[in-house]
């Protein structure tokens, strides 16, 4: 591998990506962003970790033109920082692409001034901290002077990380608040005013004189000119060939690719950075448009799952933590951090107090705005080529970006708790004195395909009382890392949910009433208990999914929500295409079994047509009169006038006897049939395959409380020729002490 660069590259890549997407997901994991582990992932492929622990491994891939017999003379990783650099370029245009001038047009007083601040007071720290540790850590050279060093500080300490800050918002369904509101909209102005800070910064750093420096400036002026006259009405051709032709040609897409490209390579020829260039070809894109939304799509993936992790990598590769190797550096690096704190955090809560928001609303708007994230690498990269720090001032300022990233979060859920503003739901009105709650059935969807046949089941167990019963229909969504301020979404598309769109033309269609509801997620299990709770759901009706590994049907997040959702559980594994007429429910004395004889209640009195079979499984050959009476006992109950006979015991698989036609409403047919089988599992799937659904209640006593959907559920769920209804009674005595009182 050593004389082959290509392969070298491949390796490389290949456990940056890897690596990335595992820490990325275990940060996710511990409610932190992404982003935060990829750069973790970063600085773990650098010096500071890997090279320290396995020295030779990592030598040998990062680092193989340092071994005398690989024949390679260039080192590998500045292919890395190629890669990475344009990584960079197109995500700055794709900052821009998603900044929306409306952020910065519509704002009010309160984001005027907290914007102001939240830039003015860590640039001003940012200067004195500079001046304060020049002589301490900053090496005289000639680009290292004092005025570049001041003004490079102050701009570092100025970013906001846009990015991570709207998902943090989007996770936590703050974009819809007047706290999310206000922070993007800083965050906005911020990004706008640091990167022009920047550019004047790198400006000034990279002129060694007056001519120069009004050279550069003169230019600038002129290229943001022809950028507003030139440019933007071309692009606007652009959109115009994109909604003639009904698509994003190949065509159009390298048409854009060119100007990124000419634009970042005019702003580095003008002396102010590529990067610059690509953010400003991004904010001259059209905007609010389908165009803007489809481009985003077509770049976002490959720039941020692919070419970022490089840019993290290569910037780990760079980051020397090791030459902190003294208590007075770390006490440098704790007074850095805690500088960009006070600017930032403490700059934008006094300015939003100020502007009479309370003191925690305030708070949270001061500890997202101190989110750093990529952006601050990308700055500190820009101030390490100029050569304006050193490279344990890098190392220091990294893990200031790292430490405010990751503190964002578990800091946010303190001081601004999601109870206080939580999903936009409303709780149901309390009854009046007399009037009975109605019966309410929320049905979580995750798959649009699954929607209108939960619809159709839970229509048909609410019953056509509107007055007494509601539906509820809910969508969880994933977190999308520029939610909170898309603007390729109109406000149309923003009100419809394409996964709840089915199950509202079928309602529609049919004349069926259902509230819909749908908000971001990070944890769907605990949203749709606290949904249920607040709502005070009767029935959580759930659809299965596939596991992608092993055959547990009904694990992960099915077992979650039938362990802790505070409502009756079913869930619906649908093997057909209509309602069911012909029921089988299996009985053997558990609450649960008493549940699924009640839910087959409600759909025999709601639906016409319908043939219910109540099937009691006996063990073989033991006196059970008692057991057969106690559940002829409890079907009576239930469905009130049948007149079904329990019917003698038979051999081992039997029907026992002739079940006899009950005396209820002639649409409903309800027949009891009792075997002997010392197997119940293989009764219900004999039986199973002469209906349309099997209803079937989690029984305690199938000796599976400890498994909880073990071996025998699951054989049932595989080898069941049919629908299933599976149901678990929710044990309100038992969950007392953890939901709140229905």
């Amino acid at each position: 591998m050593h004389g082959n660069l290509l392969l070298v590259l491949i390796v490389q890549i290949g456990l940056i990506l890897a690596l990335s997407r595992v820490m990325g997901w275990l940060f996710n994991r511990m409610q932190q962003p992404q982003v935060v582990g990829e750069m973790v992932a970063g600085i773990m492929l650098g010096p500071s970790l890997f090279a320290w622990l396995a020295p030779h491994a990592w030598t040998y891939i990062f680092r193989p033109d340092l071994i005398g017999s690989s024949g390679i003379h260039t080192d590998p990783t500045e292919y890395l920082s190629i890669l990475s650099q344009i990584g960079v370029i197109f995500f700055l245009f794709l900052i821009g692409l998603e900044l929306d001038p409306k952020l910065i047009r519509n704002r009010g007083h309160a984001a005027v001034v907290i914007s102001h601040v939240s830039i003015i007071a860590p640039f001003l720290l940012g200067a004195a901290l500079a001046l304060l540790l020049f002589s301490e850590v900053f090496t005289r050279t000639p680009e290292m002077r004092f005025t570049s060093v001041a003004l490079f500080m102050g701009a570092a300490m100025s970013i906001t990380a846009f990015p991570v800050l709207a998902r943090i918002l989007t996770e936590r369904n703050l974009h819809k608040t007047k706290v999310g509101a206000v922070t993007i909209t800083c965050a906005a102005v911020d990004d706008v005013t640091a990167w022009c800070m920047l550019a004047f910064v790198v400006g000034i750093a990279r002129v060694t004189g007056m001519k120069p420096a009004i050279q550069t400036a003169v230019l600038s002026v002129a290229y943001v000119v022809v950028m507003f006259l030139l440019v933007r009405p071309f692009l606007r051709r652009l959109e115009a060939v994109y909604e003639r032709q009904g698509r994003l040609s190949q065509n159009v897409v390298a048409v854009i690719f060119l100007l990124i490209l000419a634009s970042a390579f005019t702003t580095e020829k003008i002396g102010i950075h590529a990067l610059f260039g690509a953010f400003l070809m991004g904010a001259m894109m059209p905007k609010g448009t389908q165009f803007v939304r489809h481009l985003s799509e077509k770049l976002e993936d490959y720039t941020v799952v692919f070419l970022l992790p490089i840019f993290f990598a290569y910037t780990g590769l760079k980051t020397q933590i090791g030459l902190l190797n003294h208590a007075e550096l770390w006490l440098i690096t704790a007074l850095v951090i805690g500088v960009a704190c006070a600017g930032k955090f403490g700059g934008s809560t006094l300015a939003a107090r100020a502007c009479g928001l309370a003191w925690r609303e305030s708070a949270a708007v001061g500890i997202l705005m101190n989110t750093r994230g990529l952006m601050e690498l990308v700055i500190l990269n820009i101030g390490r080529e100029l050569g304006v720090i050193t490279d344990a001032v890098f190392a220091m300022m990294v893990i200031m970006a790292l430490v405010t990233t990751a503190l964002t979060t578990p800091i946010l859920n303190w001081v601004y708790p999601q109870r206080m503003f939580g999903p936009e739901l409303e709780a149901p009105p309390t009854p009046t004195a007399g009037v009975r709650r109605r019966y309410t059935v929320l049905i979580p969807v995750s798959d649009p395909s699954s929607g209108e046949s939960l619809l159709d089941l839970a229509d048909a167990v609410a019953g056509p009382n509107k007055d007494a019963c509601e539906i509820l229909a809910l969508h969880l969504r994933p977190p999308v890392d520029r939610e909170a301020y898309r603007s390729g979404l109109d406000d149309a598309s923003q009100q419809v949910d394409p996964v709840l769109a089915p199950i509202q033309a079928k309602a529609k269609a049919h004349k069926i009433d259902v509230e819909t509801i749908s908000f971001v997620t990070r944890d769907v299990a605990d949203d749709i208990a606290a949904v249920a709770r607040l709502r005070q759901a009767d029935l959580v009706l759930i659809g299965f999914h596939r596991p992608v590994f092993g055959r547990a049907l009904l694990g992960g997040t099915v077992r979650r929500v039938l362990g802790e959702v505070p409502a009756d559980v079913a869930i619906y594994v649908n093997r057909g295409s209509e309602l069911p007429k012909r029921i089988l429910v299996p009985y053997l004395g558990s609450t649960h079994d008493r549940l699924a004889l009640q839910l087959a209640e409600r759909l025999s009195r709601n639906a016409s047509g319908i043939d219910i079979t109540v099937l009691h499984v006996v063990p073989p050959h033991r006196d059970s009169a008692a057991q057969q009476l106690g559940a002829k006992t409890e079907v009576d109950r239930v469905f009130a006038e049948p007149t079904a006979t329990a019917a003698t015991p038979a051999s081992a698989g039997a029907v026992g006897g002739t079940a006899l036609a009950t005396a209820a409403p002639p649409r409903t047919s309800v027949h009891m049939k009792v075997v002997e089988d010392p197997s119940p599992v293989d009764a219900v799937l004999r039986e199973a395959a002469s209906v349309d659904l099997v209803l079937i209640g989690v029984a305690e006593e199938w000796d599976l409380e400890s498994q909880f959907f073990g071996f025998r559920p699951q054989r049932i769920a595989l080898e069941c020729p049919t629908s299933l209804l599976i149901v678990r009674k929710f044990a309100r005595g038992l969950a007392a002490a953890t939901t709140t009182t229905r």
